[in-house]
């Protein structure tokens, strides 16, 4: 009489076993899915684990770090129809646009350290992403890296008016790493922000 209820006992701890590995592990549960928040990740089921892990590092789960270099950039308008870099030549200290394989003027730019960066890493990964968004220009007006200790964690440049700014990807048909555009609402904490940002380092060209 053991051996069958043994059996059974195998078969149903395999098929959970399955169940378990072929889970979303970036997906929310059904009590989740009812529980109201003050904003909700948008990171599309088409994307890839690897893709899915890289995009949250980037804004909801952003790690912690302990120093921004925040920079007062501009770039010249560019067609976002063509396929053309603005034909420019960099007048001085530049940030790189990597999406678009140019670099921005830099025009100021601070350090910020302490319990400032814990602000923004609060106000950044309270904004409203949405991947598939702001992707038809890119116009910024701040550029920010971030660094724990002399590790560089991160790198961007935000453009308020086309809500939009990169983020690394990587290419697994290629098999090398590249830039794509991420996009954010323009709501109220996108707005917090950029008056935390003009706070720190009012933009000249503002």
């Amino acid at each position: 009489m053991m051996r069958p209820i043994l059996t059974l006992f195998v078969l149903l701890t395999s098929l959970t076993l399955a169940q378990s590995q072929d889970a979303d592990p970036f997906g929310s549960d059904q009590d989740d899915a009812n529980t109201e928040s003050e904003w909700t990740p948008t990171h599309p089921d088409g994307d890839t684990p690897h893709e899915r892990m890289l995009s949250l590092a980037h804004t909801d789960s952003l790690p912690r770090f302990d120093r921004v270099e925040l920079y007062a950039v501009s770039l010249p308008k560019r067609d976002p129809f063509s396929d053309e870099a603005p034909k420019r030549k960099p007048t001085g200290d530049t940030f790189p646009v990597h999406p678009y394989g140019v670099h921005a003027d830099i025009h100021a730019h601070v350090s910020i350290t302490g319990r400032d960066c814990d602000k923004l890493r609060m106000a950044w990964q309270s904004m409203t992403f949405d991947r598939l968004g702001g992707a038809f220009c890119h116009l910024p007006v701040y550029g920010f890296r971030l660094y724990r200790g002399d590790d560089l964690l991160f790198e961007t440049t935000v453009c308020w008016e086309c809500q939009n700014f990169y983020v690394p990807r990587y290419d697994s048909e290629k098999k090398q790493h590249a830039h794509g555009w991420y996009g954010f609402v323009s709501d109220d904490h996108a707005k917090s922000l950029l008056k935390l940002f003009r706070l720190h380092l009012p933009h000249p060209k503002l």
